[in-house]
């Protein structure tokens, strides 16, 4: 992703990415996403706005060389450092906008598609796509965030409720979490499951997600 209602996707945000996607926190969030994606060895996947390329990466391991995964973005930054980073001989990247996706239909064995849809005009198109290039005996996975629900354990109630709905509102669509379901019914999604996911932090830290979060 390039930019988005005022979110922009540069070379310092993609610093900042690869920061938050090194927290213990995001590794088990991840890890736990690939658990209820439950990729096999041999299939061929796709990474809809792959960012960094993280997660492309782990999903190339458990593919295995028999597999491939390909993980698109339109952000000339991202791809640098998952070019540098998270590369494998199973792995391709292509510079490309999600909203134009070209693949042929059923190409994949599962798309997946971690925290994009809130910086993109028109999420119902992206997810109509991801389900058009999958297979229709494969699967689709999708994560956000509804950024309404960033709390803080602070004295000042009115001043936690200004700084959760600032940062919410300052990340593309804050509420998108809660209107995934929704969508994903309306693209023609079937069998849809929710897997709600929190993270708690007790201690401010660089290994934990608020901290390279606030940066």
């Amino acid at each position: 992703m390039s930019a988005t209602a005022g979110f922009r996707f540069d070379e310092k945000t993609a610093q900042q990415l690869s920061m938050i996607y090194q927290t213990d926190d995001v590794k088990e969030m991840q890890r736990q996403f690939r658990v209820w994606f439950n990729p096999q060895p041999g299939e061929k996947l796709l990474d809809v706005g792959c960012g960094t390329g993280t997660n492309v990466l782990a999903l190339s391991k458990l593919v295995e060389s028999a597999g491939k995964i390909t993980g698109i973005d339109n952000s000339k930054a991202m791809l640098a450092v998952a070019r540098e980073k998270a590369s494998a001989p199973n792995i391709e990247y292509q510079l490309k906008a999600i909203e134009e996706m070209d693949f042929p239909a059923d190409s994949f064995d599962g798309v997946v598609c971690t925290e994009v849809l809130g910086y993109v005009p028109d999420p119902g198109h992206v997810i109509r796509e991801m389900l058009r290039v999958v297979k229709p005996s494969g699967r689709v996975f999708i994560s956000e965030a509804d950024w309404d629900t960033l709390i803080y354990n602070i004295p000042d109630k009115e001043l936690e409720r200004k700084i959760a709905l600032s940062f919410s509102d300052r990340h593309g669509d804050g509420w998108i979490g809660r209107k995934l379901y929704s969508l994903c019914g309306q693209a023609g999604g079937k069998e849809i499951q929710l897997y709600p996911y929190v993270i708690h932090n007790s201690e401010y830290s660089a290994r934990r997600y608020g901290g390279p979060l606030s940066y």
